[in-house]
């Protein structure tokens, strides 16, 4: 296992950067926030996990080891492989996952995180028990996927919903107010 990498960011590619060190260059594939934090030329710590396959051999990066950890629990789960848990992971932060998994909200996974319904539901069934509910996950904001409903209603395209939803302040927990919170954002005010 190559628990973590450190070096210098030499590419960037849509999905992956490319770090080098000690005269090698790894392709390690990361999530879309922590990518667009990264800079080319920049020295980086990331913590790893390791796929190998029969066909392939990929390393992924994560920014912490809670980051990690989410990576492999989704990824324990029967369906879900690699590229899957990346996009999951590059969908919804760490803290509205935990949130719509204590709080089985089901609606807020199939919206927010992009994914179908029956793989939200096995998401919750599996990983409820392995989250422990902190006072940040108990903060309810199972209204998000009211608010991307609503959005998505007046024509913004659902990566945008996404995006303004991020940008809500965390003590706006009102479906309405988060509504029209998230509307000044996508106009511009």
């Amino acid at each position: 296992m190559i628990y973590t990498i450190e070096g210098n960011v030499t590419y960037k590619d849509k999905h992956f950067i490319v770090i080098k060190t000690n005269g090698l260059s790894y392709q390690v594939f990361v999530t879309d926030f922590l990518y667009l934090k990264i800079k080319t030329d920049q020295n980086i710590k990331l913590f790893t996990y390791l796929e190998i396959r029969s066909d392939a051999i990929e390393l992924y990066g994560f920014e912490n080891i809670k980051e990690r950890t989410y990576f492999k629990l989704l990824r324990s789960i029967s369906g879900i492989g690699p590229k899957s848990s990346m996009n999951v992971l590059s969908l919804i932060h760490i803290k509205d996952l935990e949130q719509a998994i204590i709080n089985e909200d089901i609606l807020a996974l199939t919206r927010v995180s992009g994914i179908g319904k029956k793989t939200a539901e096995r998401v919750i069934l599996e990983l409820k028990g392995k989250i422990k509910a902190t006072p940040d996950t108990q903060r309810v904001k199972k209204n998000d996927a009211l608010v991307i409903d609503a959005l998505t209603s007046m024509g913004y395209a659902l990566p945008e919903a996404r995006e303004a939803i991020k940008k809500i302040p965390e003590d706006i927990e009102q479906a309405e107010k988060r509504i029209k919170y998230a509307l000044k954002i996508l106009s511009g005010r």
